[in-house]
């Protein structure tokens, strides 16, 4: 190491020499005990909040189901009016078809 790094590092390590070690507040070990032993206060959720919680977790699930069951008749008559339409217009033989034209994987 150089003598300028090694003679700074020196000077900064005796700047040490004269500090004093800091003394803690005598009756901090009394009050962090205090508080490990004393209870801890129960806190109570209001009554009305609880209530709301659950009607509105409620009302997402009926909202779901009902858009859920929704979708799924729509879907099934969007496909029958369309199967009606090629089948009508003769777009392909029905015979043939292993699997359903209009169906999401062919998209």
């Amino acid at each position: 190491m150089e003598p300028k790094q090694e003679k700074w590092i020196n000077d900064i390590l005796d700047s040490l020499d004269n500090l004093q070690r800091t003394e803690p507040n005598p009756f901090l070990f009394a009050k962090i005990r205090d508080r490990l032993l004393s209870a801890p206060q129960t806190v109570y959720v209001p009554t009305r909040t609880v209530w709301l919680a659950a009607a509105s977790f409620a009302l997402l699930t009926l909202l779901n189901v009902h858009l859920s069951t929704q979708q799924s008749a729509s879907t099934n008559a969007t496909a029958s009016a369309l199967n009606t339409v090629v089948t009508d217009m003769q777009l392909y033989p029905a015979t043939t078809q292993f699997y359903d034209v209009w169906s999401e994987l062919n998209y």
